[in-house]
């Protein structure tokens, strides 16, 4: 009969590990819950005239209206233009990046109840860096048809930035795991 090495025993997570997760859990939902919102709303660039004429849009809708009467026409972004190109793609990549963000507070969350051993620590981390890199990629081919300059944008910019938080909390509680669970303690 053998005996089955220390390492197959399954270690409880240890407090710090556990609060640092439990963070970055938080930061997660909040970076999701405000990419998810600023994506489906309407404003992430806005611009008003002296006539009252108003434009706003995000990378899926356009609206066209006017402020003085108070009307307003939405209709899907034309495709067949630079901006609706220019557009279409970073739709693309920030949808992509919303399911990688998805994913990784997924894995995140079952870190809080099961230990993950070896390389297995480090998947959410690498989840929600790869999140992070398409949302810089979205930023960044959004930025060359037109500028930011609404709360939508603001949204999705504070959602990366937590992304980011999460991302280093989870990456150094998973190595404080993955070493504690590789030295025995």
């Amino acid at each position: 009969m053998a005996i089955l090495p220390g390492r197959t025993s399954s270690f409880t997570i240890d407090p710090i590990s556990r609060v640092l997760i439990f963070t970055a859990c938080l930061f997660t939902i909040a970076a999701f819950t405000l990419s998810v919102v600023g994506t489906a709303t309407y404003s992430w660039y806005y611009s008003l005239d002296s006539t009252g004429a108003m434009l706003y849009f995000n990378f899926f809708t356009q609206c066209i209206g006017n402020i003085l009467d108070g009307s307003s026409n939405c209709y899907d972004m034309p495709r067949n233009t630079p901006l609706g190109i220019g557009t279409q793609q970073a739709a693309g990549l920030l949808v992509v990046a919303i399911c990688l963000l998805g994913l990784g507070m997924l894995i995140t969350l079952a870190m809080n109840c099961i230990q993950l051993t070896g390389i297995l620590a480090f998947i959410s981390p690498i989840v929600l860096f790869l999140a992070t890199l398409f949302m810089v990629g979205a930023f960044a081919q959004g930025s060359r048809v037109t500028t930011y300059n609404s709360y939508s944008a603001n949204l999705v910019q504070t959602g990366h930035l937590l992304t980011i938080f999460s991302m280093g909390l989870v990456a150094f509680a998973s190595g404080r795991l993955h070493i504690r669970y590789y030295n025995g303690e």
